[in-house]
């Protein structure tokens, strides 16, 4: 009896990894990792209940599934140059960073919620897919309305903002550069002074060794010399 249970449970297994086998990304990571299809199968239901129960990997399951298509849908979009896709993915970047700004501020209170990143994962599928448009559906009705209410309030601070920061930025710029002349200013100076007292003190010697070079180029008399000079002196003087 325990032989036919057995054999009937292969059986099905076999008949599992058959059917399964026909599924190609199931078929591909089986070939990848070298092992059955079935097994494949279990470990996906079994990420698929603690995704669902416990929310394991929901957050990069939501960042992947929010970004990834529509990035290269409108990337494709921008490449086709068919402004009906661009301006529908631009509504859903818009409308996605709504979400993900309120999402933000409530996470730590809608964490709690049972089920909560499967409901995120179907709010992000229902915002770009095709068939919904959810996304065209929040900014009509909802989002474009705020904007063009609060637009000119917004318009204006942001100009206020960028007037302070560009003040601010030339004013540093402005400082940075007052510092820098000074200080090359500062160093000039230095160096004209130490220009100066190197030219007097190279005039100096130069003065010495001019003197002392004098000195030894014509000697002084001898007292004969001077003696007969002093009698010539005196002997003019007496004969006028």
């Amino acid at each position: 009896m325990a032989a036919k249970d057995r054999r009937s449970l292969d059986e099905r297994a076999q008949l599992l990894n058959l059917w399964l086998d026909e599924c190609p990304p199931i078929r591909w990571v089986a070939d990848k990792c070298g092992i059955q299809p079935l097994a494949v199968a279990a470990a996906g239901l079994l990420w698929v209940l603690l995704f669902v129960l416990w929310g394991f990997m929901g957050e990069l399951v939501c960042k992947v599934v929010g970004n990834l298509y529509p990035l290269y849908a409108s990337f494709r979009a921008l490449e086709d140059g068919d402004h009906d896709e661009v301006s529908s993915w631009l509504t859903y970047w818009i409308t996605f960073a709504a979400f993900t700004l309120l999402e933000g501020v409530s996470i730590k209170l809608m964490s709690w919620l049972p089920l909560y990143y499967v409901m995120r994962l179907a709010m992000i599928v229902w915002l770009f897919l095709p068939a919904t448009r959810g996304a065209q559906a929040l900014y009509t009705w909802g989002l474009a309305p705020l904007l063009r209410r609060y637009r000119p309030q917004v318009d204006a601070a942001l100009a206020r903002s960028a007037q302070q920061l560009c003040g601010t930025f030339c004013s540093e710029k402005l400082r940075e550069a007052l510092r820098s002349k000074s200080g090359e200013a500062a160093n000039g100076g230095i160096e004209e002074l130490m220009a100066q007292e190197l030219a007097k003190a190279a005039a100096s010697r130069f003065v010495g060794q001019v003197s002392s070079r004098a000195r030894t180029a014509s000697p002084r008399p001898s007292p004969m010399r001077r003696s007969e000079g002093l009698v010539k002196e005196t002997e003019a003087v007496s004969a006028n």
